[in-house]
């Protein structure tokens, strides 16, 4: 069952049950009035029951039938009731004396427990009848008998009137329930319209334009779906600019492999183009540290373009500890460098791994660039905008050229192009501060060499977690 015809059903049950709760109500509503008005009437002769008595033992058998009909304006049945709890023949209707068993409460008013006037519905020959039931000076009791079959017929009509009423209603119920489906879901169908046409046609640049007020709830949902749209476009945009840089990046180290590979393969076929020993050694090693070079860069390709899409969940850490690790890894990047670690221990929740690696990667690159002998400083402190780490070289610097692109996806400045690098590391680096809300910038250093700066918020623990899956930044 489609949405519209779901709201529509919903609707017109809603609106269709209301009118016929109105509709037993009233019939239910009329029906005591008819009652009460009935039960008014009876009480309205209680005065004049002793009289009425009176004439009802004074009439012959034969003409009790006869007055029975002018009797108040209205079929009146009358029984008297003896002291002894006897009936005596009446008035029809009940002119039977079993017509009507004497009751527990008649008995009470006959002892003179109850006074007030009695009320109760029987059946006489069929016909409902209204009973009133009063006491007489004398002793005894009068009955007055009222049929009720007018009433009914009455009640009759206005439940047949009301059945068609309500039919009517629920006929209505549905028309306006199809109705307000249709015009409440319009909107609905316009931003499904426009989603399939982003879906046939690809264009993720294509917007939907809200329809109604902002606040309503389908101009909402109009504007979740662009930023939806929003978010797709610029990851598409970012797939296929990492690819583009990819290719491209990667085309040289192969070319330059295939190369080394066509030389070592030509002089294999070819007996008068064979290397010397030391050419040949040579030629191994560059294709070594071309398949390293070209290793490390698929490496970092592929955990650029993962991005955050499966991050590890956060832990507390110790952060100086952290950053010893990513220090021991850079280690023989170059061993004449020496790198130093400044800082007090401290714990925060991080996301260990990518913050480590972000770390090592600022450290590479710094002691790539350290002449020998030289000093890399790793300053380790907490900050009011959170842990904060700090690298510094005394390598070349960063020109003004590049401070702007050098955390950009495979760029690389005028002194990096001069070593092996993909230009992807402090890309890495900027993920790993995105990942964690936090930021890393770049800078010269007093007195020569480059200064990067990682700031990542510190949040602490909660106690009453055990488990290491901590609410993600």
């Amino acid at each position: 069952m489609t949405l519209r015809a779901r709201l529509a059903l919903l609707t017109s049950a809603a609106v269709a049950l209301a009118v016929v709760a109105a509709s037993v109500a009233a019939w239910l509503l009329i029906r005591s009035s008819l009652l009460d008005e009935i039960d008014q009437r009876l009480l309205a002769r209680v005065p004049d029951i002793e009289e009425m008595a009176q004439t009802a033992e004074n009439l012959p058998d034969g003409s009790r039938q006869r007055i029975s009909l002018v009797a108040g304006n209205e079929p009146l049945g009358l029984q008297t009731i003896t002291p002894d709890g006897s009936v005596e023949p009446g008035l029809p209707p009940g002119n039977e004396p079993d017509a009507l068993v004497l009751d527990e409460e008649e008995r009470r008013m006959l002892d003179g427990e109850i006074e007030s006037p009695l009320l109760r519905n029987e059946v006489v020959d069929g016909v409902d009848v209204r009973v009133m039931t009063a006491a007489l000076e004398r002793g005894g009791a009068l009955r007055l008998v009222q049929p009720l079959d007018g009433v009914e017929r009455t009640l009759t009509r206005i439940a047949w009137l009301l059945a068609g009423i309500t039919g009517v209603g629920v006929a209505a119920a549905a028309a306006l329930g199809w109705t307000t489906a249709r015009t409440g879901l319009r909107p609905i169908d316009r931003l499904v319209d426009a989603a399939e046409q982003v879906a046939t046609t690809k264009d993720l640049a294509h917007r939907i334009d809200p329809p109604g007020n902002a606040r309503d709830e389908v101009a909402r949902l109009a504007g979740s779906v662009n930023a939806m749209l929003a978010a797709l476009e610029d990851a598409r945009t970012q797939q296929r600019q990492l690819v583009e840089d990819a290719g491209h990046e990667l085309r040289t180290p192969l070319t330059t492999l295939r190369n080394d590979l066509g030389v070592l393969l030509r002089s294999e076929q070819h007996p008068d183009r064979t290397l010397t020993p030391s050419d040949r050694a040579g030629l191994l090693r560059d294709l070594e540290a071309e398949a390293a070079a070209l290793s490390d860069m698929v490496g970092e390709i592929v955990e650029l373009a993962r991005g955050g899409t499966e991050p590890e969940p956060p832990l507390e850490t110790d952060l100086r500890a952290l950053v010893e690790r990513a220090v021991a890894r850079t280690r023989r990047v170059d061993p004449a460098v020496t790198v130093t670690v400044a800082g007090r221990p401290f714990e925060a929740v991080v996301r260990p791994v990518v913050l480590e690696r972000a770390v090592a990667n600022l450290v590479r690159n710094a002691v790539q660039v350290s002449p020998p002998g030289g000093v890399v400083d790793v300053l380790l402190d907490e900050t009011a905008l959170g842990a904060r780490i700090r690298v510094l070289d005394r390598g070349p610097g960063i020109s003004d050229a590049d401070l702007p692109r050098i955390f950009d996806r495979f760029y690389r400045g005028q002194a990096a192009r001069e070593r092996h690098g993909s230009g992807l590391g402090l890309a890495i680096v900027a993920q790993a501060a995105d990942l964690h809300g936090g930021s890393v910038t770049g800078s010269r250093r007093k007195g020569g060499g480059a200064a990067f700066t990682l700031v990542v918020p510190v949040r602490q623990a909660e106690p009453a977690i055990l488990s290491p899956l901590l609410d993600r930044p």
